[in-house]
């Protein structure tokens, strides 16, 4: 299996990540993670966030939908 750089291709990210990736704070995404607002799977005391869920939600336009 080869390695990606597209980080849009990772369904789930670590907060720090995530937050890279997005251009959104690391507050914002942890904050979101423990209301509800922002979907999310956790394991332990570590958040993921759905990046395609959380696009979709935020209304964000995919490179599928542009074609």
């Amino acid at each position: 299996m080869q390695a990606t750089t597209n980080r849009q291709a990772i369904p789930f990210q670590k907060i720090a990540e995530a937050s890279k990736t997005l251009g959104l704070s690391q507050y914002y995404l942890r904050r979101g993670c423990r209301d509800g607002s922002i979907p999310h799977t956790k394991s332990g005391q570590t958040f993921f966030v759905n990046i395609p869920a959380l696009l979709r939600q935020l209304g964000a336009e995919s490179s599928s939908e542009r074609e």
